[in-house]
């Protein structure tokens, strides 16, 4: 089994941090942005987001993402782009070109949510090709969204016309990375026994080197995301606020 998870935020777990309630966090993180910190801006728009340690106010998380994505947080910039694809809850027009813009920063800054987010996106323009090549990067890093949509991507009935052709080997292999990655279901262990079936022996070999040989290399920044409140923490006892 490949552990995604515990790969994906090893960085931040491993170290012991204090365990301040909510809204002693949200006050250091308060000092932080004081002084334009462009990370602590972010998680206190997480914090408004979710209403960890302060009443939830999507307005007030909204004014941080922007402040935030302005001094250059990626992650700032990718819930940015979130609120204009459907999270703004009426604060902003939902507009794809600017949701789009955002997650790319994220997406470019090596951000695996958002490179899934942009390939869904592209797949709402038709852009198979650049899809695929989102799909191709985060399931580099292990992102089972990463896995299974570019396993999906090299399956598609009319791929040759969209640029993106059949490859039973592509789609086999990154389909099991995927069933190793999350707590598959019968009916997808079922579903892939029955492809590999239709595959030739050289194929099915070329799928198993494929397995064999990959390694979840997430980023610091998907790790960082992943990591939610533990992020937050790390960073106020880093900056001993």
């Amino acid at each position: 089994m490949i552990l995604i998870g515990a790969v994906l935020v090893a960085a931040i777990a491993a170290a012991p941090l204090p365990a301040d309630p909510p809204s002693a966090r949200v006050a250091a993180l308060e000092r932080l942005a004081a002084a334009g910190h462009a990370e602590a801006i972010y998680h206190l728009g997480m914090a408004w987001h979710t209403g960890s340690g302060v009443a939830q106010d999507k307005a007030k998380a909204l004014d941080a993402f922007r402040r935030a994505a302005e001094l250059g947080d990626p992650l700032a910039a990718y819930k940015l782009g979130c609120y204009y694809d459907g999270q703004g809850d009426g604060l902003v027009q939902d507009d794809e070109a600017i949701a789009y813009y955002f997650k790319s920063i994220a997406a470019e800054a090596g951000y695996a949510l958002a490179q899934t987010d942009l390939a869904d996106l592209d797949i709402r323009r038709g852009d198979m090709v650049g899809a695929r090549d989102w799909l191709e990067r985060a399931a580099a890093q292990g992102w089972p969204g990463g896995l299974l949509g570019y396993a999906s991507v090299h399956n598609l009935a009319d791929g040759e016309r969209r640029g993106v052709p059949r490859d039973r080997v592509k789609t086999a292999a990154y389909f099991r990375l995927f069933t190793q990655a999350v707590d598959a279901s019968q009916k997808q262990l079922d579903w892939l026994a029955a492809f590999e079936r239709k595959m030739s022996r050289a194929e099915r070999e070329q799928a198993a080197a494929i397995v064999k040989a990959y390694r979840p290399a997430p980023t610091a920044l998907t790790a960082k995301g992943l990591s939610g409140s533990r992020a937050a923490d790390a960073l106020v006892a880093a900056t001993g606020r």
